[in-house]
């Protein structure tokens, strides 16, 4: 409480975006820990093996208890190749395509935001000290430097929102690389799949 009066006004602006990053974060983390938990290569020759045995729908229902986006997808063309009885590669390559790019807006989901915040938060800050400098030198110019704390109650304010917007901006950096590189990760393993997936209906 302390920071938030002696920042000055934009320390506020600072609090709430840090409480937006953290719903961002929370939200990131449960949705990776509930429908990202699953590691697709540790049922990948299981996989392979009932493909090629002609056990379509034993293999759909082993892509369904895996939870990540590569065994969504695999099991979406899978599921269209079963049902409509199809085999054209092509057209195999045109629903996995569909599937993967119905997952990626899930795994970026509110990325954007986290970016906001790490990138705006320490700007917040750096205007907080310019407008704290400003006030302790326009002090200084109505007063004079008689009294230290006239200047020191300006200069308190810009450190206070420098420091303010730093600690909210480089968390959240982190976490945005976190999460990126996570999304990354589950994006190329989808197309890793997808293309081992098809090649199998190639033979």
């Amino acid at each position: 409480m302390e920071w938030l009066v002696k920042g000055g006004a934009l320390m506020y602006c600072i609090l709430i975006m840090s409480i937006v990053g953290l719903g961002v974060v929370i939200e990131r983390f449960l949705y990776f820990k509930i429908n990202e938990k699953g590691d697709y290569s540790k049922i990948r020759a299981e996989i392979k093996q009932k493909i090629e045995a002609k056990e379509i729908k034993a293999a759909i229902i082993a892509l369904n208890e895996n939870k990540s986006a590569a065994s969504r997808v695999a099991k979406d063309v899978l599921a269209y190749a079963y049902i409509n009885n199809i085999v054209d590669v092509n057209l195999l390559e045109e629903k996995a395509r569909e599937s993967g790019l119905g997952q990626i807006p899930n795994l970026e989901r509110n990325m954007w935001v986290l970016a906001i915040v790490a990138h705006a938060t320490p700007l917040l800050g750096l205007l907080g000290t310019v407008t704290g400098m400003i006030q302790a030198f326009k002090a200084v110019a109505l007063h004079g430097t008689g009294d230290p704390a006239v200047l020191a109650n300006g200069i308190s304010q810009a450190l206070y929102t420098t420091a303010g917007g730093l600690i909210v901006a480089i968390p959240a950096l982190i976490f945005y690389n976190y999460f990126n590189q996570k999304s990354d990760s589950s994006v190329n393993l989808m197309e890793k799949t997808s293309t081992e997936l098809i090649n199998l209906y190639r033979k």
